[in-house]
């Protein structure tokens, strides 16, 4: 079973550029939390400023996203509108069966489960210094109640583990 995640760019999108991942996840997380549709991606090449993220949001909502990040102080050093974005490599997943377990991988990022019960039974890849508390505290839980990485932890990496934590969750409900 592999399943890649592809974006669809139907609508034109802007991107907000901050300095540093975790700056990325609280905007991101303030702008969900008002409603707006937004997603992480990797930012652009001439843009990327070591290991970051950026914000999409929809080109037609700027005037609204720009207002809210300003009013909530999550003011980005960057904003890029752009009509087509590259392929963002970040939102693929490729879930593999091997034997009782299923592996789901998103970049360097793995997490395996028990098929029969659905517990993380390993978590491996990454070199952030908060996934070793990520995977300490999913370790031996139950996919469907485990907490979202990205609450645990607020890197990169983390954010890569929310990925394969989403495809194995949706794949196990099906």
């Amino acid at each position: 079973m592999i399943n890649l995640f592809k974006p669809k760019y139907d609508k034109p999108h802007g991107i907000l550029l901050y300095g540093s991942v975790q700056e990325v996840i609280q905007a991101h997380k303030m702008l969900e939390n008002n409603g707006f549709k937004v997603r992480l991606i990797a930012p652009p090449p001439e843009f990327r400023v070591g290991c970051d993220l950026a914000i999409e949001f929809n080109l037609l909502e700027q005037e609204a996203v720009e207002t809210m990040i300003k009013r909530d102080e999550f003011v980005p050093y960057n904003i890029v509108s752009t009509k087509e974005m590259l392929p963002d490599i970040l939102k693929r997943s490729v879930i593999v069966e091997m034997g009782d377990y299923l592996m789901c991988k998103a970049g360097n990022m793995k997490i395996t489960i028990d098929k029969k019960e659905h517990k993380i039974v390993n978590i491996s890849g990454g070199g952030c210094p908060d996934i070793p508390y990520v995977a300490e505290q999913l370790y031996n839980v139950k996919i469907e109640q485990a907490r979202n990485p990205i609450d645990i932890g607020n890197s990169l990496c983390s954010y890569m583990l929310q990925i394969t934590f989403d495809s194995l969750k949706n794949g196990v409900k099906k």
